[in-house]
Order: C-alpha cells, then sequence, then structure tokens
C-alpha cells in the first residue's frame, strides 16, 4: 500500500494531515523560519540553510525574504535563480526551476489543488501535480502559477498573470487567464510562416441565433458570453469575403464557452441578405453547420502571402481586391453581455469594443473543404 508521501507525489488523493507529512512540512516550517530571519550579508548562512532545506540547489541562487514552502525537498532550482521578496512555494510535487529564472515580488506557485467534491475535503484529502518553468524565463510581481503547468523556455509572465495551462517557448503571456500576447523574436521562430497564439473559436451558422443559444446552452452546458444584434459592419463583411455592397450585410454573433474547455462557440444568424451572393455561401438558411475554424494569429499580413502561395487553397473571395481587412469601430450599444455585471458595466464594453476595433481577418478553404479564419487582435 503506497504512503500518504507516495500518493502526493504521484498525483493521487493524500490526506495532507498524515504524520510523515506533517512532520516534514514542520522542519520546512523551521528552515524557512531561520532563512526569512538572516540579513543580506549573510550569504553563506543563506546559501547553508537552502542546501538543507532544497532537492536541488544550484549555483548562484538568491531568494530575498520573506519565502515560503511546504517542503523544500520538492524545490529543483537552477544556476542564476532570483526570487524578489514575498514568493511562496506550495511545492506538495516536484516543483522544476530551470537555469537563470527571474522572480518578481509575491510571486506564488501551487502544486498542490483541492478536490471539487467537497466531502473530499473534509477528510482533509488533496491532490499535488509537477510545475515547471524552464530556463532564462521572467515571472512578472504577483503572478500565480497553478498545479501541472509548465512553462517553456525565454518565456515572460506578466505581472499579475493566473497560469492555468502550460505556456510555450518563446512568448510574452499575461492575464486571467494567462494567454498569448506577443511571440519573441528568436532566430528558430523567425523560421516560422505562422505564428499562431491561441485556438480562437468554432463558428456555426444557424437560423435563429437565440434559439441556437438556447439549444448549445441544453446540449454542452455552454455558457453564453456576449451578442451583437443585427450586426452591420462593412470591415467585417469584407473581411468574410462580402466585397460587393459590404454595407449591406447585417447578421447576430453570439459567443458561448464551454465549460471545462479552452472552446468558445461563435454562433452567426444572417438577416441581410438571406440570399448571398458571395462564392463560399449560396442560400445561408441551407447550409447550417460548422462554418470554419478561427485561430488567432501575430503575423497576419505575412500569413496571408504565404497561404496565398500554398497549393490547393481557395480564398474565400478569389478577387485581386481580397486582403485581410480591419473590422470598423463599434460602439459599446452593439454589444450586450450575458453577466448583469459586464452588462452594467460601459468601461467593459468600452474596453471589447476597443479590442474587437483592433482585429484583422481573413478566410480561406483547404483541399478538403476546411474553412479557416484566421484573426489578429481579438480578444474574447
Amino acid at each position: 500500500m503506497k504512503s500518504e508521501k507516495e500518493k502526493m507525489l504521484s498525483n493521487e488523493l493524500y490526506n495532507h494531515k498524515d504524520d510523515e507529512l506533517t512532520k516534514e512540512r514542520n522542519r520546512a516550517y523551521e528552515l524557512t523560519l531561520q532563512y526569512n530571519q538572516t540579513k543580506d550579508d549573510e550569504t553563506e548562512q543563506r546559501t547553508s540553510i537552502l542546501k538543507e532545506l532544497t532537492g536541488k540547489l544550484g549555483k548562484n541562487v538568491v531568494i530575498k525574504p520573506p519565502f515560503q514552502c511546504d517542503y523544500g525537498y520538492n524545490l529543483i532550482l537552477g544556476d542564476n535563480v532570483f526570487m524578489n521578496y514575498g514568493c511562496s512555494i506550495l511545492d506538495c510535487n516536484v516543483v522544476e526551476i530551470g537555469d537563470n529564472v527571474l522572480m518578481a515580488p509575491n510571486v506564488h506557485i501551487y502544486a498542490a489543488y483541492h478536490p471539487t467534491d467537497y466531502s473530499l475535503r473534509l477528510k482533509d484529502l488533496e491532490y499535488a501535480d509537477k510545475v515547471k518553468i524552464d530556463d532564462n524565463c521572467w515571472i512578472g510581481g504577483g503572478s500565480i502559477i497553478l498545479n501541472g503547468v509548465t512553462i517553456g523556455k525565454n518565456t515572460v509572465i506578466g505581472a499579475g498573470s493566473v497560469v492555468t495551462k502550460d505556456i510555450p517557448d518563446n512568448v510574452v503571456a499575461v492575464g486571467n487567464p494567462c494567454k498569448i500576447i506577443k511571440h519573441l523574436d528568436h532566430a528558430a521562430d523567425k523560421e516560422k510562416k505562422l505564428k499562431f497564439t491561441d485556438f480562437a473559436h468554432i463558428n456555426i451558422v444557424v437560423n435563429d441565433i437565440d434559439m441556437g443559444i438556447k439549444y448549445y446552452e441544453q446540449l454542452l452546458e455552454a455558457k453564453p458570453i456576449q451578442i451583437f444584434r443585427d450586426f452591420n459592419n462593412t470591415g467585417f463583411s469584407k473581411a468574410a469575403g462580402f466585397l460587393d455592397n459590404p454595407e449591406k450585410v447585417k447578421l447576430s454573433i453570439a459567443f458561448l464557452e464551454i465549460p471545462g474547455t479552452n472552446l468558445t462557440l461563435e454562433l452567426m444568424e444572417y438577416q441581410e441578405p438571406a440570399t448571398v451572393e458571395a462564392k463560399h455561401l449560396e442560400n445561408v438558411y441551407k447550409i447550417n453547420g460548422v462554418r470554419h475554424i478561427a485561430l488567432e494569429i501575430q503575423n497576419i499580413e505575412e500569413a496571408f502571402e504565404y497561404v496565398k502561395s500554398c497549393p490547393d487553397v481557395t480564398l474565400i473571395n478569389t478577387d485581386k481586391a481580397y486582403k485581410p481587412y480591419k473590422i470598423d469601430d463599434i460602439s459599446a450599444d452593439e454589444v450586450n453581455f450575458f453577466d448583469e455585471d459586464k452588462e452594467a458595466n460601459s468601461n467593459v464594453k468600452q474596453q471589447l469594443c476597443q479590442t474587437i476595433g483592433n482585429t484583422y481577418y481573413f478566410y480561406f478553404i483547404d483541399r478538403y473543404g476546411v474553412q479557416w479564419e484566421f484573426e489578429q487582435g481579438h480578444n474574447y
């Protein structure tokens, strides 16, 4: 039978009040207490305490007091690691921090996490999963890194971020939840023609927007986020391929999130024109279903030229004038949030409109009939 410590290190339910684990946490508490009472010029004493506390200590590690951790022996610290004031690490599983990692004040790393079933929490049961921060990362102040996360080499995490999933090499990522906002221009990255930053959404054309929302609320327990009713935007229409009379296109667009996933549904109902002359649509009421898959991208102009050069690709409109188009400015009265607090907050609405107003799109169809949208600037 596994000990509670073995369960803890295997990411299985374990009792954190186990006698062995309690004793080991007390040991870590005493060592961090000693460490936090040292002075800046007592570097040898600090290094001696860290060697006793941690599982592995690299060269030239600097940790500014106060510092807290649960066990210490699960900390694997590379060379030249720097942690500023107030960092806390719940190292109930292995937390590996690579060479040259910089951590600003009050960074928290939580390998531990609790069951959502309250009855298990009442039995003092919890889980713990590994965390890894690779070489040359910079973690901004007040960031929280959750269990099971790996942050890739050379990556920057913006201050105040909550990192809930893996972040790749060579990016800047910010926010709650933390999302990629920029790819760093390293030599390897320069070779990539398509610089994707995230999955955006799956688009579904429906007959009735409200009926579609209710359907996916029931079927997938999707959560409606925002809706644009009777939306008329020339830039948006051009990007979608309506180069002839784009000002006449009118539709409603709703966004829904599927809980527990990173998947967003974009539902569209076309009001005008009911029959569309653009080559990718004949009659929107006869083509209900998935219309395109959208990906967020950083280099949309370069990506457009690259896609055009690929074999067996058809742009959504083959006219020479077609290109990535910027959506026209949107006013706050064009959007409604389903969340009452957001709907009542004019600043939130205005921020969303500014973000969408800086978005560029283009569409194409691949060899197998899959329609793709590349977009730059959107933030759901």
